[in-house]
């Protein structure tokens, strides 16, 4: 299994030359109920079978051209399963590439 900040890590270094350790990025961990979800960043497929309650793992970073960058993986806890990665730029959904 690939943790959160793994991903994290990955996928920045394909967005930036910004070298980046885990003292540079913030992040949270959260419970969101189906409700509370922004279905924007699902497919209807994906929305119509997320589970009821999801845990959600938010890490952001600014890089040193202020270009703020968000990555948000979401877990069905019930099956302890990663169900998606949501990449987000300057607050515009970035299309999956990694």
């Amino acid at each position: 299994m690939t943790y959160s900040y793994e991903r994290f890590l990955n996928g920045m270094a394909l967005r930036t030359k910004d070298q980046i350790t885990l003292n540079d990025i913030g992040y949270e961990t959260i419970e969101l109920y189906h409700e509370e979800m922004d279905e924007r960043f699902f497919t209807e497929k994906e929305w119509s079978t997320l589970p009821e309650v999801c845990m959600v793992t938010a890490i952001s970073y600014f890089t040193s051209t202020n270009v703020e960058y968000l990555m948000m993986d979401v877990f069905d806890e019930t099956y302890k399963e990663h169900l998606k990665t949501i990449w987000i730029k300057n607050g515009e959904l970035e299309p999956e590439n990694d």
